[in-house]
C-alpha cells in the first residue's frame, strides 16, 4: 500500500481543512491554465474547499453528530437524508436564501 503524499498526509481536522484548501486551490490553477476556465471544475474546488471547513467547524459539533450517527447509533437522519443534510452543512447560503 502506497504511503499518502506528505502533502495530503493529515493528522487533524485542521489539518484536513489545510489539504482541502491545498487541492482547492490546485484545481483553480489547473483550470485557469490548462483546464479551459471549466465552471464545472471552478464549482468542484470550491466544494473542495468547503469540505474542509465543514469537517473543521462540525466535526466536534455534537447536534451534527446526534444527527449523522455513527458505527453504533442511527442517528436522528436516515440515510436518505444524510446527503441532503451535509449539502446543507455545505451550502448554507442556498437553504436560507442568501446568495
Amino acid at each position: 500500500m502506497n504511503k499518502p503524499r506528505p502533502e495530503l498526509d493529515f493528522k487533524s481536522k485542521e489539518e484536513f481543512r489545510d489539504v482541502c484548501r491545498h487541492l482547492s486551490g490546485r484545481l483553480h490553477y489547473l483550470n485557469r491554465t490548462a483546464i479551459g476556465e471549466s465552471k464545472f471544475v471552478s464549482e468542484l474546488a470550491g466544494l473542495v474547499e468547503r469540505a474542509g471547513k465543514v469537517f473543521d467547524d462540525h466535526y466536534d459539533d455534537k447536534d451534527v453528530h446526534a444527527a449523522f450517527g455513527d458505527g453504533w447509533d442511527h442517528g436522528t437522519l436516515s440515510r436518505d437524508e444524510r446527503p441532503l443534510a451535509l449539502f446543507g452543512l455545505l451550502y448554507p447560503e442556498v437553504g436560507s436564501g442568501k446568495s
